[in-house]
């Protein structure tokens, strides 16, 4: 586990089948693609385009997602455009997974083309948003939206120093000062699910961490952090997929991951030793 809150194909298709109680995948999202219908038989589900996004250069009712639920992340493949000088491929199927929640899909996608961009943020993040029935509320003016940043940081600065003295409890108090401020800050979830780690509390701390991950598919520590919950609760197939795209995106390195105790339940797994090697 990463103390600081903001300090393989083959393994991501082949999961064991979803548990009964399974989120809700099915629907009509929003994201960089443009508009996309996920269907699926409640196991295995495929993304297809319903109107593509502006520069998409894809079709409408073409393929773009195809994945299978474990628990309540998608693993899969998810399909985007490429560009870039030197870039020669126009296309990719890039490694994906993406946490499910009632609201979205959001995750990270590894693209294995060297040189070439595509409709991902900076570290490979993508949500998919479900298309809202209701009406939401307008957001903030830029102006507010900036000042509660900017508190929420401050605050969460506070609790950062409390996370290093030790006191985590306190920690934890600052930091829900801070999400209380601004909920759209992923180090302030991600600090609380340290501090609940900290005391052994693995269910807390997973569900703080996902919050992070659902504001932010960028932020790169949620899932490394993630793997290694759930490497001690000794659920490995889901700790080798978050720690895989952990990995490939850069947010862990082999010697990190090597020396990590959290991670001692996957040593001896074929997919941790490829992923080191990998790695090195």
């Amino acid at each position: 586990m990463r103390r600081v809150p903001w300090a393989l194909a083959a393994l991501l298709l082949a999961v064991p089948p979803a548990r009964a109680a399974s989120p809700r995948v099915a629907g009509d999202y929003d994201s960089p693609l443009g508009r996309v219908r996920v269907a699926g038989d409640g196991t295995r589900f495929r993304g297809t385009l319903l109107a593509p996004a502006p520069g998409c250069p894809f079709r409408k009712g073409e393929e773009v997602l195809r994945a299978t639920l474990l628990d309540d992340s998608l693993a899969g493949e998810v399909r985007v455009w490429l560009g870039g000088d030197g870039c020669a491929a126009r296309e990719a199927w890039g490694n994906a997974v993406l946490l499910a929640t009632a609201d979205r899909l959001s995750g990270a996608v590894h693209v294995a083309q060297e040189g070439c961009t595509g409709p991902l943020g900076k570290n490979g993040g993508l949500a998919l948003v479900r298309v809202a029935r209701k009406k939401k509320p307008a957001p903030a003016s830029p102006g507010e939206a900036a000042l509660r940043r900017e508190r929420a940081r401050a605050v969460l600065r506070e609790g950062a120093a409390h996370l290093s003295a030790g006191d985590f409890e306190a920690a934890r108090r600052r930091f829900l000062d801070a999400i209380e401020i601004d909920p759209t800050v992923p180090e302030a979830h991600n600090g609380v699910g340290v501090t609940y780690r900290m005391r052994n509390d693995l269910g807390r701390a997973l569900a703080s961490y996902k919050k992070a991950l659902g504001v932010d598919p960028d932020f790169g520590d949620a899932y490394y952090n993630m793997s290694c919950v759930y490497a001690l609760r000794g659920e490995k197939g889901l700790a080798l997929r978050y720690l895989q795209i952990a990995a490939l995106n850069g947010y862990a390195t082999a010697e990190g991951i090597d020396q990590d105790p959290d991670l001692e339940a996957l040593r001896a797994e074929p997919a941790y030793q490829a992923l080191v090697r990998a790695r090195m």
